[in-house]
């Protein structure tokens, strides 16, 4: 017995069928009538509805005393006889279609005479069938009656409707049974008559507070119910209900809630809704009269007036609040309004997936982490903050190395400042209760891979021929193939690939080579971090978490660090991989003694150049190619201007960037950055900040938007943001930020001196700085006219007009491109071109066989001189141009710095460029046209 058999008698069916058929009939007469009316006038039904209340207002205001004009209408409007469509003397524009007999009918029994003239009757005089039906709310009038109905389609339910409502009875039943059991339960204790005991008490246990995190009590009583015997029962139930909610949602789109999917709501309100159907059948004595009870007051059976509109769900079942099994009669809570009234919402609610969440944040079940970690992941792509939120804490719930290891993971990935911030905390908290702090449980957690000491895993995949992982120079994971003989291919014969097993260790070795490159982005990340966090470690901790780990061991030995002994010297060491210490100079020197005190070296820890120039020339007679740009870092210190602006610096001011280009870069250096839009307040003045809580201080950046436009769901944009000052004010810290996720942190506005930040904090923000402005800069003409949305602060208020401000219209030239210059210098040699490659202040000057060209060193752009016309060369044509450098780099994060070298490449044989549309470009300089 299928379960529509169990829930349905054939005759009620039956029944309810043969009301759906007349129902359709009827309603179609009244639409193919609607259709004529409007072929008259496309607007008739709204010009009767004006003539009519034109000519009885007066009549209407003097009966109820009503002076005020707005409710007049209103109360005009609803007075409105159905008979006045048919009331030909309204527009004298001759006879008018004849509506169906069934609608003249109902007409007229509608019609009222106590004001003196024909009127709609408000509430309906005939007798109550029951509280399962809602037919006689009051009436609202002829206009209303009709946008009910669509001329042009079906809007109330009938047989086909029916037909399908039946089949999603079924398949929703026996796929998605969680889902179905919560949408009948919200069908039925919406319904008023529905007897408590026919409710599912189940709904009131999975109710929970609406917080991102559980508190201790509500854990407490879900750990309670997993002790009972029906425990395992109920935390099975959560998550099939959240596999199945995922699924669906996947499907179908769930933004009115779970009877806003139409087959849910088909599946869940026909049980009720056949009942109903039955019901009316048995009062009126025919399929063809209760067809009419319907069609008398269609409003809650319309589809015109559900959510979504005209999507085939109707008002019935989502109308009133949902009752509660365990109070009667239903009480309510009151909830406060913004516009003076009163809200109230019920008790129980059909949102139980954090309920279900928080049941197994209860249990503790390391098995639940992989899909929790995989909702999640979603969750984030989708924006959907309240979800991401709840499944990171219930993550952070189980607090297992795993968990930690995700969350981690999905850092990495966020941009979204409120995810971020919840993701923090909870990766602090959960950290806290291994009593570490973050940084030291990420490196406790962090995965090896199965790498061994050289950071290489080899596995077999035949006897002849074996898949290696490995981390390259660049600090990326790569995979490649090796004979028995220790050839390396990159290619498998076919009989290898059709080997039994060998397709799933080649995708799992995949697998982990993607995951290990996102992995190692991280390590870098937490560990360029340091120089803001002040990040220590002890030479023993070092050892254990760094050295003896193959992955953060490989990052380990490519940085220099700076060691403070215990008798107070001071000195800085590279770590080789034999595990022996050398200094700048590249001679070994003594091992270290355990309380020895390690910390990544900058450039500004070194007093003269002397020690910066040394460890370069080490690192490049090593051929160590460091995977955070460290001994060429840029270093940026305080200038005489900027001591006379403190507390704030224009070093960057008046700068017009890309707005989507700042704000990718800006959060992936962890810029807490808004998108400026033109309809919230916050943009004109919103300031990008970075916290620095080790130093009790945070960044900001003032900025405005420049050259609005609307995208195609009507937001309204900016394309640019212009830049202002720069300023560092004091950030209060109420808790511990380094256990607690920063949770209590406070920006306050008191500003602090320029002098008085540490010079590598200072250094490190402006890099950040001239790192977006160098990615995002535009040198578009300034047109005080585009300047739709502007700060009022700083420098820009002191000028009498906009027109007064002067923006750079030269390429942007910082740090970074004075370090590429230094770079392109230091390689120059090896390309063996002599004059033919020279360098200027901020271009190079390439020589090649048919034009000479400039090349900007902060942008990247080409030049063609004397004719000074730019022409354009994508990377993606560069990529395979044939490269006269050598394969060690002391740096791969400047991927502008590689653009420029390969530009050089081609330029200099500009007589061999096959690319047509380099070619076109080039040909037009001298018409030749081929």
């Amino acid at each position: 017995m299928t379960m529509m058999q169990h829930d349905f008698l054939k005759t009620d069916l039956a029944n309810a069928r043969l009301v759906l058929v007349e129902m359709g009939r009827l309603e179609r007469q009244l639409t193919s009538w609607m259709a004529e009316m409007i072929e008259i006038d496309a607007n008739i039904f709204e010009r009767l509805q004006t003539a009519w209340v034109e000519r009885y207002r007066t009549d209407i205001s003097h009966h109820y005393g009503i002076t005020q004009q707005p409710l007049l209408d209103n109360i005009s409007k609803n007075h409105m006889p159905l008979e006045a469509c048919m009331m030909t003397d309204l527009l004298n524009i001759g006879p008018l279609p004849v509506p169906p007999e069934w609608f003249r009918r109902y007409a007229s029994e509608e019609v009222s005479h106590t004001l003196g003239f024909a009127t709609l009757k408000l509430y309906a005089t005939s007798s109550r069938l029951s509280a399962i039906a809602p037919l006689y709310a009051p009436k609202s009038g002829m206009l209303e009656y009709l946008r009910s109905f669509k001329s042009s389609r079906t809007s109330l339910p009938d047989e086909k409707w029916f037909e399908q409502a039946l089949k999603d009875y079924d398949d929703t039943f026996r796929d998605f049974p969680s889902l179905y059991w919560l949408a009948r339960e919200i069908a039925l204790r919406e319904n008023p008559e529905t007897p408590l005991d026919l409710m599912d008490g189940r709904l009131e246990f999975w109710q929970v507070p609406d917080k991102p995190r559980p508190s201790q009590k509500i854990l407490a009583r879900f750990l309670a119910k997993l002790a009972e015997p029906n425990g395992q029962r109920e935390l099975d139930f959560a998550r099939c209900f959240l596999h199945e909610h995922r699924q669906f949602s996947l499907l179908h789109r769930t933004y009115f809630g779970l009877l806003g999917t139409l087959p849910l709501y088909r599946a869940a309100i026909l049980p009720r809704f056949v009942a109903l159907l039955n019901l009316m059948l048995t009062k009126a004595g025919s399929p063809s009269k209760a067809a009419e009870i319907i069609l008398h007051t269609p409003q809650p059976y319309s589809f015109r007036y559900g959510r979504p509109q005209d999507s085939g769900i109707m008002r019935l079942g989502k109308i009133g609040p949902l009752r509660t099994k365990f109070s009667s009669p239903p009480k309510h809570v009151k909830k406060p309004s913004p516009y003076g009234c009163t809200l109230t919402k019920s008790e129980v609610s059909e949102h139980i997936a954090t309920g279900c969440l928080w049941m197994i944040a209860a249990a503790r079940q390391p098995s639940d982490l992989d899909w929790l970690l995989e909702h999640s992941t979603s969750a984030l792509q989708n924006e959907s903050v309240a979800d991401f939120n709840r499944l990171v804490s219930t993550i952070g719930e189980i607090g297992t190395a795993e968990g930690v290891r995700g969350l981690v993971r999905l850092r990495s990935k966020l941009r979204h400042a409120t995810m971020l911030s919840h993701l923090n905390a909870t990766l602090a908290l959960t950290a806290a209760a291994m009593g570490l702090t973050t940084v030291e449980a990420e490196e406790l957690v962090a995965q090896d891979y199965g790498l061994d000491t050289h950071h290489r895993r080899k596995e077999a995949l035949t006897d002849d021929f074996s898949v290696v992982l490995s981390i390259t120079g660049s600090g990326q994971a790569a995979i490649h193939y090796e004979d028995r003989n220790g050839t390396v291919s990159n290619k498998l014969p076919a009989s290898v690939r059709n080997a039994t097993g060998c397709e799933t260790l080649l995708r799992n070795a995949r697998s982990d080579a993607k995951q290990l490159s996102a992995d190692m982005s991280t390590h870098r990340q937490r560990l360029e971090g340091s120089w803001l966090t002040g990040q220590t470690w002890s030479w023993k901790a070092f050892e254990e978490r760094w050295l003896r780990h193959p992955v953060l061991g490989w990052l380990a030995r490519r940085m220099i660090w700076m060691v403070a002994e215990p008798d107070g010297t001071i000195k800085t060491c590279l770590i080789r991989d034999d595990g022996t210490l050398c200094g700048p100079d590249g001679k070994g020197i003594p091992s270290l003694p355990p309380e020895a005190l390690l910390s990544l070296w900058h450039p500004l820890h070194s007093k003269d150049q002397k020690t910066i120039t040394q460890w370069r020339a080490t690192l490049e007679q090593l051929k160590v190619t460091q995977p955070i740009r460290q001994a060429w870092r840029e270093t940026y210190t305080i200038t005489q201007a900027e001591q006379e602006s403190s507390p704030a610096s224009y070093r960057y001011a008046r700068r017009i960037l890309s707005q989507a280009q700042v704000v990718e870069v800006g959060r992936q250096k962890q810029w807490r950055i808004r998108t400026l839009t033109g309809h919230l307040p916050s943009s004109e003045s919103a300031p990008w900040s970075l916290r620095i809580p080790a130093h009790g201080i945070y960044a900001d950046l003032r900025t405005g938007g420049v050259g609005e436009h609307f995208t195609p769901d009507g937001s309204l944009v900016f394309s640019y943001v212009m830049t202002d000052r720069i300023r560092f004010c004091v950030l209060q810290d109420e808790g511990d930020w380094q256990y607690d996720g920063g949770r209590k942190l406070k920006e306050t506005t008191t500003p602090v001196r320029l002098g008085s930040v540490d010079p590598i904090v200072f250094s490190e923000v402006m890099r950040d700085v001239d790192l977006m402005v160098s990615v995002a800069a535009r040198n578009i003409p300034f047109d005080p006219d585009t300047l739709l949305s502007i700060p009022d602060l700083a420098e820009w208020r002191r000028h009498d007009g906009l027109g007064d401000i002067q923006c750079s219209t030269e390429p942007h030239f910082g740090n970074l491109a004075q370090s590429r210059r230094e770079m392109i210098e230091s390689l120059l040699p090896e390309l063996g071109a002599g004059d033919a490659v020279t360098l200027e202040k901020r271009h190079v000057l390439v020589k090649g066989k048919r034009y000479h060209y400039r090349i900007h060193l902060g942008s990247g752009d080409v030049m063609v001189i004397p004719q000074q016309r730019q022409i354009v060369i994508p990377d993606k044509k560069i990529t395979t141009a044939q490269n006269k450098f050598s394969d060690y780099q002391p740096l791969h994060d400047d991927e502008r710095l590689n653009s420029i070298l390969q530009k050089i490449t081609m330029l200099l044989r500009d007589d061999r460029i096959r690319d047509q549309t380099i070619l076109d470009q080039l040909n037009a300089l001298d018409g030749s046209g081929t």
